[in-house]
């Protein structure tokens, strides 16, 4: 009645699952404001209170050869997991 199909054939294989987890790396990000050296001071100091970067990682202010528009650049690195 009921025949078996079994011709010597091994069970699938299933591939070992791989691990999810990325290895920590760091990547750079580069930030630039661009305004008046008020609004840049503001910034600088609120993103401070934000624990997002220290006023002195800032650069000092560069001017960006546009009327009273000046610029100032932040490098950050950041750990990516």
């Amino acid at each position: 009645m009921f025949q078996s199909n079994d011709l010597g054939a091994q069970p699938p294989t299933v591939p070992p699952v791989q691990s999810t987890k990325r290895k920590p790396r760091r990547e750079k990000v580069t930030n630039v404001l661009y305004g008046s050296l008020e609004v840049l001071d503001r910034t600088i100091k609120h993103l401070h209170t934000l624990h997002y970067a220290d006023p002195d990682d800032w650069s000092d202010p560069i001017p960006s050869g546009k009327d009273s528009q000046w610029m100032a650049v932040l490098i950050k690195h950041l750990l990516i997991e």
